[in-house]
C-alpha cells in the first residue's frame, strides 16, 4: 500500500511513472507521488497511486525520469541578483578589452551623467593577466561616472567616478579598506573591502518596486533550475520590506528566508542600529509562514581569499604580510555573539581565512560554554578548518555553510593565492560530514558566477574545476550526502526540518523533475542536468521549453 497522509478528497497533483528520489528513509525511493493542498499527501508505486486520481487531479506521466526534493539554496542573495540582472553581466569577459567594450556600448545607449553599473568580472579570466584600472575606464566613457563589481569585495571605478566620490592622492584609506593607487601615487580606480563604500554610496537607492520586481525576476529564474527555496542574508530594512512587498503582491516566486544584516556585513550599519535591530522588534529566528520567514543574523569577519581580503594566519602568496581587511574588531566577536545568542537568534557568520574561521568557532564555542542552549550557529563558507575549530564545531554543534560553485569557479586561483597546502584543505566537506558536523551547500550568487545548483552536485562529487582541476579529492562525498546538503540540510538550518525538504507524507511538495537520473548518470554529467519541471507547493510553477 502507499504510504498515506490523507485520503479525501482527491489528489490536485499526482506524478507518476518515474524514478522518486525522496531523501525520506522509510521510502527512499518509489515510483508516484500525490500532492495536496500544497503538501505531499502519498508515495507508492504506480497502481497505487493512481488509484487515489480524481476527477480534477492533474495526472503527470514522467515517463521514467527523475524526480528529487526541491532544492535549498540556504545561502543565497536573490535581492541582489535581481538587480544584477538588470546591470552589465562581466561574469564571462575574458579580457579587459571584452569589458571595456561592454561598457563603451552601455554609454552610447545611457545619458550622460548617469551611473553605468556592471558586476560578476574576474581578473583571472582576463587575458591581459592583470586588474582593470580606471584608465581601461575611461577609455570607454569620461561622461559616465563607471563602477564594476568584481564578484567579490573589490570594485574598479572611472575616473568620473573617483571624481564624484572626491577621492584623491590624498584621501586616507578607510578602516578595513584600500584604495589602490599607481606609482604616482594617485588612485588606479581599484577599491578594495570598504573603501567601495566611497563609490557604491553614490549610487541612487533602489525603489520599493525596483526591489520587488528584482525579487520576481531572480526568482523565477531560479525556478528554472529547481531551486524552491532560499535563505537570502544580510538584508537591511528596506530589502526585508521589499520582501514582505512580494509576498503580499504574489510576486514572491519561491519560498524565502530572510536573515537580518548584523555586525561586520554592511559598511554602512553602526553599532547601535544594529542592536536595536536584533533587540528591538522583540522577535527571534522562525517567525513567519512557510513563504516568508526569518532565519537568523548574519554576521562577517573579513572579505575573499581571491581579493586577498580574507584574515590569514599566514599571508597570501606575493605578499609579505597580512593586511587588515575585516568588517569588525574580532575582540568584539563574544560580545556579539553572546548578545544574539542570549535574545534566541542564530547566528551565521561569514569567516573565509583560515584565522576568521578558527577565531569565530573559538568565540563560539566560549559564549556557548558559558551559555549552553538551542541553537543553529554556523560558520558560512568554511574554507579552511584548523582540529581545533573541527573539535570545536563538533563539541557545540556548529554547522558549517560552503559554496562548492566555488570550487568549480574559483578552484583554479587558490594555487595562486595560498599554494598548494592550504588549497589541499579547501572546503573540506568529507572531514566536515566524518566528524558529524552538519554540511549546508549553497551558491552565494552573486559573489560567483551562477546559481544552477548541478554545478555545486557536480563539484561537491567530482571536486572538479571548470578547468578539469582537482581540489581537494579527498573531500569529495557522495550524490546523496550532496543532494541531502542542497536541500534537506538547508531546511535543519531555518529550523524547518518538520515542514520541508524530503519528499515525505505531510511535507511541502516542492520538487523537480530532471532530465536525466542524477544518482545513475556518468559524473561529468552531473552539471548539465536540465530541469524538465518544477513542482512548488504541489503545483506545476515551471516548464521546459
Amino acid at each position: 500500500m502507499p504510504t498515506l497522509f490523507a485520503r479525501d478528497p482527491a489528489p490536485d497533483l499526482i506524478l507518476h511513472g518515474g524514478a522518486i528520489y525522496t531523501l525520506w528513509p522509510e521510502l527512499p525511493r518509489c515510483a508516484a507521488i500525490a500532492c495536496k493542498d500544497g503538501r505531499v499527501i502519498a508515495l507508492g508505486d504506480d497502481a497505487e497511486v493512481r488509484a487515489l486520481a480524481g476527477p480534477t487531479t492533474e495526472l503527470v506521466d514522467l515517463g521514467g525520469r527523475t524526480v528529487i526534493p526541491g532544492i535549498n539554496d540556504a545561502h543565497n542573495h536573490l535581492l541582489e541578483l535581481g538587480l544584477k540582472l538588470g546591470r552589465l553581466a562581466l561574469d564571462e569577459c575574458g579580457s579587459i578589452a571584452e569589458l571595456v567594450a561592454l561598457v563603451r556600448d552601455a554609454a552610447d545607449r545611457t545619458p550622460p551623467g548617469q551611473w553605468i553599473v556592471g558586476e560578476g568580472w574576474n581578473e583571472s579570466l582576463f587575458a591581459e593577466g592583470r586588474l582593470p584600472n580606471r584608465h581601461d575606464l575611461d577609455a570607454a566613457t569620461t561622461r559616465h561616472p563607471v563602477l564594476l563589481k568584481r564578484f567579490f569585495n573589490m570594485d574598479v571605478v572611472n575616473s568620473r567616478a573617483l571624481e564624484l566620490a572626491g577621492v584623491t592622492r590624498y584621501t586616507p584609506d578607510p578602516p578595513g579598506g584600500r584604495v589602490e593607487r599607481d606609482a604616482t601615487g594617485e588612485p588606479g580606480g581599484i577599491l578594495r573591502a570598504s573603501a567601495k563604500l566611497l563609490c557604491r554610496s553614490l549610487l541612487p537607492e533602489p525603489s520599493d518596486e525596483e526591489r520587488v520586481a528584482a525579487i520576481e525576476a531572480a526568482g523565477r529564474a531560479y525556478l528554472a533550475v529547481g531551486i524552491t527555496s532560499v535563505l537570502e542574508p544580510g538584508l537591511a530594512p528596506p530589502e526585508i520590506r521589499a520582501y514582505m512587498l512580494a509576498r503580499r503582491a504574489g510576486r514572491l516566486p519561491v519560498r524565502a528566508n530572510l536573515m537580518p544584516s548584523w555586525h561586520g556585513f554592511r559598511d554602512d550599519e553602526g553599532h547601535e542600529e544594529l542592536d536595536a535591530r536584533a533587540a528591538g522588534l522583540g522577535v527571534l529566528s522562525g517567525l513567519g509562514d512557510e513563504w516568508l520567514r526569518l532565519g537568523g543574523l548574519k554576521m562577517a569577519i573579513d572579505g575573499g581569499t581571491t581579493s586577498h581580503t580574507a584574515w590569514m594566519f599566514q599571508p597570501f602568496l606575493g605578499e609579505a604580510q597580512v593586511y587588515d581587511f575585516n568588517r569588525l574588531d574580532p575582540e568584539e566577536l563574544r560580545e556579539f555573539f553572546a548578545r544574539g545568542h542570549g535574545l534566541g537568534w542564530d547566528i551565521g557568520i561569514h569567516a573565509i581565512g583560515d584565522r576568521a574561521h578558527h577565531e569565530a568557532a573559538a568565540a563560539f564555542a566560549d559564549v556557548l560554554t558559558a551559555a549552553p542552549g538551542p541553537h543553529r550557529h554556523n560558520l558560512i563558507h568554511g574554507y579552511f578548518a584548523s582540529e581545533e575549530s573541527l573539535a570545536w564545531m563538533v563539541r557545540h554543534g556548529l554547522a558549517v555553510v560552503i559554496q562548492p560553485t566555488f570550487i568549480y569557479y574559483e578552484g583554479d586561483d587558490l594555487f595562486r593565492d595560498v599554494g598548494p597546502e592550504l588549497a589541499h584543505r579547501y572546503k573540506p566537506a568529507r572531514t566536515y560530514l566524518d566528524r558529524g558536523i552538519r554540511v549546508v551547500a549553497t551558491s552565494d550568487i552573486p559573489s560567483t558566477v551562477h546559481y544552477n545548483p548541478f554545478v555545486g552536485l557536480y563539484s561537491l562529487v567530482t571536486r572538479r574545476t571548470r578547468r578539469g582541476t582537482l581540489i581537494a579529492p579527498q573531500e569529495a562525498i557522495s550524490r546523496e550526502e550532496a543532494l541531502y546538503a542542497y536541500s534537506v540540510a538547508g531546511a535543519w538550518l531555518t529550523r524547518e526540518e518538520q515542514l520541508k525538504g524530503p519528499l515525505a507524507p505531510g511535507f511541502l511538495a516542492d520538487m523537480a523533475v530532471l532530465d536525466r537520473d542524477y544518482f545513475c548518470c556518468p559524473e561529468e554529467e552531473i552539471r548539465a542536468i536540465q530541469v524538465e519541471l518544477t513542482v512548488l507547493g504541489g503545483r506545476v510553477v515551471y516548464r521546459r521549453g
